[in-house]
């Protein structure tokens, strides 16, 4: 079970909730919802926010980043995109790095960044990834400052 998982399922239990009543609260399907448990994959992000808001806590403490689970950013769900190409662009400026350097960091190509900046959300495992490279939360990532 990766950390995802495992927070997932502490949090249902301390809601005392089932799988299904989450799904149907949160407006996907049980086999979604069950998928996560199932296989070791993250959700999409739009679904991670989901969860966050739904369990009062962030990003990080979902994806198993910190044990820290207050939320500390504003994330609005239709700038997601807008929001993490201005925090990128503004971490690359203050470690003085280029696009090319971090995506080759990150064994991801540049191709990514492009098709983030016209509006092609990245994958949570490479939000993530993201994240740890700069030293950051996933929740400052996708914030409104």
């Amino acid at each position: 079970m990766n950390e995802f998982q495992e927070r997932l399922e502490e949090l249902l239990l301390e809601k005392n909730m089932s799988r299904l009543h989450l799904a149907k609260l949160l407006g996907v399907s049980s086999t979604t919802i069950n998928g996560y448990f199932n296989k070791n994959y993250f959700p999409q992000i739009d679904i991670a926010i989901k969860f966050s808001e739904f369990f009062d806590c962030s990003l990080d403490y979902l994806f198993g980043l910190t044990d820290d689970k207050k939320r500390k950013y504003k994330i609005d769900v239709n700038n997601l995109t807008g929001a993490l190409i201005k925090n990128f662009n503004q971490l690359l400026k203050e470690n003085k790095l280029s696009i090319a350097k971090v995506m080759k960091d990150l064994n991801m190509s540049e191709y990514n960044f492009y098709r983030w900046r016209n509006g092609k959300f990245p994958k949570t495992v490479n939000l993530i990834l993201v994240a740890k490279y700069f030293d950051v939360s996933v929740d400052y990532l996708l914030s409104i400052k």
